[in-house]
């Protein structure tokens, strides 16, 4: 994978799943070392591919609070969280709003100041 339009484009063709990254969340994935970079691509791939609703037609939960109807993928071998919101549509949508540390709250915090714009864009 080279770029997040091959990511997409491959989740899109081999799982029926769209992929939306926001402007905000671009500049998430370049702050962190191209390694890293791709490994969290691989995750999202990994997620659409195991079904990125909520259970039970995926294996989602959905976050409490602000966060309701929103899901996460932790990794705890790159600690970070990716905070998203599946959408169940044709075809299944997944809206990415923020990928941060699994410090504390931090990848939390991130997406709720993240909101207004994310449903202003999205």
């Amino acid at each position: 994978m080279k770029t997040l339009e091959d990511l997409q484009r491959i989740i899109l063709d081999k799982y029926n799943v769209e992929v939306k990254f926001t402007e905000e969340v671009k500049k998430d994935l370049k702050s962190v070392n191209k390694g890293k970079r791709q490994s969290i691509l691989l995750e999202i791939l990994r997620r659409a591919k195991n079904g990125p609703l909520f259970k039970p037609e995926g294996v989602a939960e959905s976050l409490h609070g602000q966060l309701n109807g929103f899901a996460k993928i932790k990794s705890k071998s790159l600690n970070i969280r990716i905070i998203y919101r599946p959408v169940d549509h044709q075809p299944i949508r997944m809206e990415i709003i923020a990928i941060g540390p699994r410090d504390k709250k931090k990848a939390y915090k991130l997406a709720m100041e993240r909101l207004d714009q994310f449903y202003d864009k999205m």
